[in-house]
């Protein structure tokens, strides 16, 4: 290699500089970049100056004739320009390298450059301009040491080889390239160090996580503490104490229904629904004393939920949520969550010591015709929120017979009917639910009688966790007995991970108020192998709802 002298910006960023401070050249830019090593010989920096945009030689004249709107360094003898609205790159002659143009281009890193297409996805390129594999994604990056980070558009993201093919089976929420045989995966539960395989170092999960550097890795704890780890996830030396105050947190967590009865409260006066407004004028709607409603606004501005702007209260993007007319209004859930399903949380204890089983709630929730309507206002909210990125995703054919059993108000049965408008959808549950649903095609039927239909695809949304195993079984038996040769079951459920305790609040609710649980893959498994189904394939968007597609074990 040619040893050249490293040429630098210049303070003011017009022109570029000796090691020993002097001038390299006498011109002036607009702006320059840095210098790169071009064929092993010689250095080119890209510069603006006016609305053009080029390169230069060490001695600041242009080393070619064109000009574009943008100009980027030479990686691997070829740069990435902007011309028009086409990106693409370019030799050190100014010549295009290939004849493709796109709405984007990354720089080339072992001789592989990152494009995106005008129709919006994302692949790689070789040198000559062609796609290195043939599939394409919402998005990627640089290739390192053969490997590279790829994002599926249900916006998970896992790794590949220079080939295309994935190098593990494992998808994450947030990922990057390996460094040193170690890359950062973030899941739910936060970031870790993977190995090749896709699989944690450690057992841990942190806020945030640095590569390893020789052997050791900076990471930040959720309570804010800083530390050192080794690959092994062994504690060195800790860099910050904890940031939390434990005594305020423990007291914080131990007054959360201040939370659930303030939100409830403002939910039920409809306040949400008449802002912006001024608090005399709110108190004259909601027919409450002026001072006192003052209080309760302060405190709903604590919890982020309205903000007050020249004597204005105004919603914040959060608090749309708990509007009459959303979509996916939540309001109705603060009202529940106040009531009857805190009122269940007094037995915890009781649940504690004695094998009791909860009483029936979506019986007695049924047995009330306004209680029905608002519970089911509730759980069409998140029915809303978890499955419709979801419904896609699954292979119902045309002619199809889909059965979405104990399916509310039919949220999900209307959302598979519109993605699906050839096939049969049927909505199943208690009768005085199906009564008030709108949707039209429906029956009534018990989960644990025999169903009197028979179907090829069959959808149990967050039903089996609202029951014991005992119960599950039979539900998933009977649902057996009314698929067709060759049908799928579709479970629809957050999947808890081993060893962690990500979903254990959730799991301890569904015990108080059904008797039912949050259940991990292996205890899922476990449930099936029972009735002799086997998970085909899994679904998940990046939410907390994961789809399992069940078929029959060939005994």
């Amino acid at each position: 290699m040619v040893n050249l002298r490293k040429l630098t910006i210049s303070e003011d960023g017009q022109y570029h500089t000796l090691p020993d401070g002097t001038e390299a050249y006498s011109a002036r830019f607009d702006e320059v970049l840095s210098y790169h090593l071009v064929e092993n010989e010689y250095q080119i920096a890209p510069v603006i100056k006016g609305n053009n945009a080029f390169h230069i030689g060490s001695d600041g004249k242009a080393i070619y004739k064109s000009t574009f709107n943008r100009t980027f360094g030479f990686y691997c003898d070829l740069a990435a320009v902007v011309d028009g609205y086409h990106w693409f790159h370019i030799t050190p002659e100014g010549k295009a390298a290939y004849s493709e143009r796109y709405d984007f281009v990354g720089n080339f890193q072992q001789d592989i450059a990152v494009v995106c297409n005008k129709e919006g996805f994302y692949y790689h390129i070789d040198k000559s301009g062609k796609p290195i594999y043939k599939h394409k994604w919402h998005y990627c990056g640089d290739f390192r040491e053969g490997i590279a980070v790829v994002q599926h558009s249900n916006g998970l993201s896992t790794h590949i080889n220079i080939n295309g093919d994935f190098i593990h089976s494992q998808w994450f929420l947030d990922l990057d390239v390996y460094h040193k045989g170690f890359a950062r995966a973030k899941n739910r539960a936060g970031w870790q160090h993977i190995n090749k395989d896709g699989k944690p170092i450690y057992q841990q999960y942190y806020a945030s996580i640095e590569p390893f550097y020789n052997g050791f890795a900076r990471v930040e704890t959720f309570d804010g503490s800083l530390q050192i780890i080794d690959e092994s996830g062994a504690l060195q030396r800790e860099l910050r104490s904890s940031q939390s105050n434990d005594f305020a947190s423990l007291s914080a967590d131990m007054v959360g229904y201040w939370r659930t009865f303030t939100i409830a409260a403002a939910a039920e006066l409809k306040i949400f629904d008449y802002l912006p407004a001024r608090t005399q004028s709110l108190s004259q709607k909601t027919k409450t004393i002026e001072a006192r409603l003052y209080r309760l606004l302060s405190a709903l501005g604590e919890l982020g939920l309205v903000d007050l702007k020249a004597e204005m209260w105004e919603l914040t993007p959060k608090a749309q949520y708990l509007t009459s007319e959303h979509p996916k209004s939540l309001r109705t859930a603060a009202t529940e969550y106040r009531d009857e399903l805190l009122e269940r949380w007094y037995d915890l204890v009781t649940l504690m010591k004695q094998d009791v089983k909860a009483s029936d709630i979506f019986q007695k929730v049924a047995n009330n015709e306004e209680h029905t309507k608002k519970h089911h206002k509730m759980l069409r909210s998140y029915a809303l929120e978890d499955y419709q990125k979801l419904v896609s995703n699954l292979d119902i054919e045309c002619n199809d017979t889909v059965f979405d059993a104990a399916g509310g108000d039919g949220t999900l049965a209307l959302l598979i009917q519109n993605q699906f408008p050839k096939s049969n959808v049927i909505l199943g549950d208690l009768a005085p639910v199906v009564k008030s649903s709108e949707f039209t095609n429906k029956t009534s039927f018990d989960l644990f009688n025999n169903w009197s239909l028979k179907a090829d695809k069959i959808l149990l949304a967050r039903v089996l966790h609202d029951w014991n195993d005992d119960d599950a079984v039979k539900i998933l038996s009977n649902a057996c007995d009314s698929l067709h040769s060759n049908g799928v079951i579709y479970i629809f459920e957050m999947i808890r991970e081993e060893n962690d305790f990500s979903g254990s609040l959730c799991d301890l609710h569904l015990l108080t108020v059904t008797g039912g649980e949050e259940r991990t893959r292996a205890q899922f498994e476990a449930l099936f192998d029972k009735v002799d189904l086997y998970i085909d394939a899994e679904i998940n968007q990046a939410s907390l709802i994961t789809i399992m597609k069940l078929k029959r074990k060939i005994i």
